[in-house]
Parts: C-alpha cells; sequence; structure tokens
C-alpha cells in the first residue's frame, strides 16, 4: 500500500478521535476544572493512531522516526538554538494576538497552579516533545521527505499548525514545524527537535511558574498600590493585546526576533556542518534535487549514529507520487473549519460559558 495515502489516512483519523476527544475534555473539565487532563487526553489521542500505523507497517519504529545519537557539541548548540529562535516566535505569536484570541497562557497557568511544577513539566514539555515530534517530524515528514523533501518541511509544518486548532497557535506552530524539520534534515535526528521542543515548551513552564512568587515578593516589597500582583497576572493571562498596534508589536519585538533569528542560523549551519549535512541540506533548496530521501533495508542503522549520509539513506529522484489525497484534503477541511467557526464564534460565546477552549465545538454538538 502507499504509505503517503496510509500516513495521510493517519492523520484524519487523528482529526475525527481529536473531535470527539474534545467532547469528552468538555466533561472532563467540567468534573475537574483542571487542564492537565485535557492534555493528557489530547497526548494519547494524538499518538493511537500513529501507533496503529507504525505496528501494521511492521517498520523499525528508530528507523522509522530517525532516532539516532547526537554529538555532546551539537546537542549544546541545539540547546542554544532552541532560545535563540523563541524571539522570532513570540513575534509571531504577538502579531497573532493582535488580531485573534490566545488561551494558551490561561491554559498554562490552570496547569501549573492545579497540578505543580513538576507535573506540569512532564506532561507540558516532556510528553509532547516525544509524542508530537514522533508523528509530526517521525512519521508524517519523514514520509513526505522520501517524495519531496522541501514539500514534505512545509506539509508537515502545516499539519503540524492547524492540528492545534486556533489561528493563534496555528501561526506560531506552522513556522516552528517548518524550522523543526529543517533541523532534522541538519542533523538527521528526531532527538535534534526533541531537545528544541522540550526547552521552548519547559522554557514556559518555569516562567508561568515564576513569575507568580515573582510578582507576590515585588508586591510584598514596593506594596499593592504600586505593584498589584493579581493585576499583573490578569494582564498576563489576557487573550488579546487590545491596546498595542502592530507598528507597536514589531517595534517591541521585531529588532530582538532579527538578531537571535541570525544567530539561529549561524548555530544552525554550525549544527548542520557538524553533522556533515550542510551541502545535503543546500541541496534541498535547489530545483533539479528536490527529491525525497529514502531509507536502504540493508543499511546498519544504529542509535550510536555518527552515520554517514550515504550510510543513512539513499537519494530518489522526484518521483510521481503526490503528497496530496483525498484524506489529507478532508482532514484539511475539518480543522480550518472547526478554526474559522472558533475564532468567529467564541467571542460572543459568554465567558461564563467558554472556559476552554473546546466550547465551540460542544456547542456545535449539543
Amino acid at each position: 500500500m502507499n504509505r503517503i495515502k496510509s500516513v495521510n489516512r493517519v492523520f484524519l483519523i487523528t482529526v475525527l478521535l481529536s473531535i470527539v476527544g474534545s467532547v469528552i475534555n468538555t466533561w472532563i473539565f467540567e468534573f475537574t476544572g483542571n487542564y492537565f487532563l485535557i492534555l493528557l487526553m489530547s497526548q494519547i489521542i494524538l499518538v493511537i493512531p500513529s501507533l496503529i500505523y507504525l505496528i501494521t507497517q511492521k517498520v523499525n519504529v528508530a528507523q522509522a522516526i530517525r532516532f539516532k545519537k547526537l554529538k555532546i557539541s551539537n546537542i549544546i548548540l541545539i540547546i542554544i538554538f532552541a532560545y535563540l529562535i523563541t524571539p522570532l516566535m513570540n513575534l509571531i505569536n504577538a502579531i497573532s494576538m493582535l488580531y485573534v484570541q490566545n488561551d494558551t497562557t490561561d491554559i498554562m497557568n490552570n496547569i501549573v497552579e492545579n497540578n505543580g511544577f513538576f507535573l506540569s513539566l512532564i506532561m507540558v514539555a516532556f510528553v509532547p516533545c516525544i509524542l508530537e515530534e514522533s508523528v509530526y517530524r517521525g512519521i508524517f515528514f519523514n514520509e513526505y521527505s522520501k517524495v519531496n523533501v522541501l514539500k514534505g518541511v512545509f506539509l508537515s509544518g502545516f499539519l503540524f499548525g492547524i492540528i492545534h486548532g486556533n489561528l493563534n497557535q496555528f501561526s506560531y506552530a506552522f513556522a516552528m514545524g517548518i524550522v523543526f524539520a529543517l533541523l532534522i534534515e541538519a542533523t538527521d535526528s528526531i532527538l535534534a527537535t526533541m531537545i528544541v521542543h522540550f526547552f521552548i515548551n519547559g522554557t514556559s513552564v518555569v516562567i508561568m511558574a515564576l513569575y507568580p512568587k515573582l510578582f507576590q515578593f515585588l508586591e510584598t516589597l514596593y506594596g499593592p498600590d504600586k505593584f498589584n500582583a493579581d493585576e499583573l497576572m490578569k494582564s498576563m493571562n489576557s487573550g488579546i493585546l487590545d491596546d498595542m498596534t502592530l507598528g507597536y508589536v514589531i517595534q517591541s519585538y521585531g529588532i530582538t526576533a532579527v538578531i537571535t533569528t541570525v544567530l539561529a542560523f549561524i548555530v544552525f549551519k554550525t549544527i548542520a556542518k557538524n553533522s556533515g549535512r550542510w551541502e545535503h541540506l543546500k541541496s534541498i533548496f535547489k530545483r533539479n534535487n528536490r527529491g525525497g530521501v529514502g531509507y536502504s533495508q540493508t543499511d546498519n542503522y544504529t542509535v550510536e549514529g555518527d552515520i554517514s549520509l550515504q550510510d543513512s539513506f539513499y537519494e530518489i529522484p522526484q518521483t510521481k507520487r503526490k503528497l496530496i489525497t483525498v484524506s489529507l484534503i478532508t482532514g484539511i477541511i475539518i480543522c480550518v473549519t472547526l478554526m474559522l467557526v472558533n475564532e468567529i464564534f467564541a467571542p460572543a460565546v459568554p465567558e461564563q460559558n467558554a472556559e476552554n477552549f473546546y466550547t465551540v465545538i460542544r456547542l456545535f454538538l449539543f
């Protein structure tokens, strides 16, 4: 069976299960008021179709998702890279917040407050960095890249964005998905994107855990009249930047984002050269050399890694196979429709009825 068709069916099934899961999650939230269990359910739903795919295809999981050892020097550079791309993601997030609602901060605050730091770190950073990367880069991107690497970069990033279900998260998740796919091509290892994903999400958990304590300390130090901790936390949880303009956001975030993005590219290039894949990476962007990268069944794949490109992959020419199938189009249409419905109708829902980001789906189903 054509693996592209199979992978696209996995995406469609994941989307359909997510809709069912969203209904279950509304009940979970009503009884617990805790987003932790909702996040847990979402991760379980994400991995089930992909796990079934790997079992039915009878492939070596480590080989299929390109799980390989990294050099210590590259691990350090990858961590630096994670923090250097963060200002760019913050800029994209801030621009989107001028126009659409952002529930992420409020949700993160709920998770940390109700579950503590370490449990939140595991659920928000560790679990997603393993499961989401294994699915979207390990399965989707790696299969798409066998047909056309560059198209696989953008398509896997797009799917990673729309599955988040709202325009705010789509904006930076799409960009992040593209960066992550390129990082895999630069290192030949999904471990690289797992590390970046963990540090980006983990830093958010650390910030959400420290901010209330910092604000309380400053309120005690300066007094509630000059420094009100509750008001500051409410302003952090505000979903839309009502009082800011596009120019102000670009002025506030843009310069830092440009500088750190340039530095991130330098680090990225160093990582690729350390991995012996810089020439391969450049070839992806050449019009006549955008074929896929296939796995050789006779090659010796080991987690110990430092295998040359010739030992790990064989270059294949552009094929007649298409990435777009009926299953993929159907899944995309469902995701985009729900995303737009959420943005159009969610602001009209009374606040007391809009306690989580699945409210709109619930209203349409009941």
